[in-house]
């Protein structure tokens, strides 16, 4: 084969290797699911945030969609980045707490001081709202695009 022969095929291979990156990652179309994501765990742990003091069996905060795609926010503003990773790294914290009290069997969960926590999922809500209302006209998506 020749060097055109070779330049095509490597060009080719540099191809195909971008596409399945792409697809793999989902690309810029998974933005509004990653947020959408994010979004439901915010909004959970604002409800059980509300009600922890009151609650008889604490519940734990919610984080999974966080742990899913926190490695796939950098499309996200510096700022915003910060705020979710120390909104879920208190709730990470807390979860902690709740599992360790439930397993000596006391109420030390109630003494957990959430103002912090609630000031900054109240932070990260608005942005993530504001970001999905920029990005595709509403808070959330249509419920036949979720998954």
């Amino acid at each position: 084969m020749n060097g055109v022969s070779w330049a095509f095929i490597a060009i080719i291979i540099i191809i195909i290797i971008l596409i399945s990156l792409t697809r793999r990652r989902g690309g810029a179309t998974k933005y509004p699911e990653i947020i959408q994501g994010l979004l439901y765990d915010v909004r959970i742990n604002q409800g059980i945030a509300k009600f922890f003091p009151e609650m008889k069996k604490p519940r734990r905060f919610e984080n999974t969609n966080w742990l899913m795609n926190k490695d796939k926010i950098g499309f996200l503003g510096e700022s915003l980045k910060l705020m979710l990773r120390e909104t879920f790294a208190l709730a990470e914290e807390y979860n902690k707490q709740i599992k360790e009290a439930k397993k000596a069997k006391t109420e030390s969960y109630k003494t957990i001081d959430l103002t912090r926590f609630k000031e900054l999922l109240e932070k990260c809500r608005k942005e993530l709202e504001d970001w999905m209302i920029q990005t595709t006209g509403a808070k959330d998506l249509p419920r036949n695009i979720r998954h």
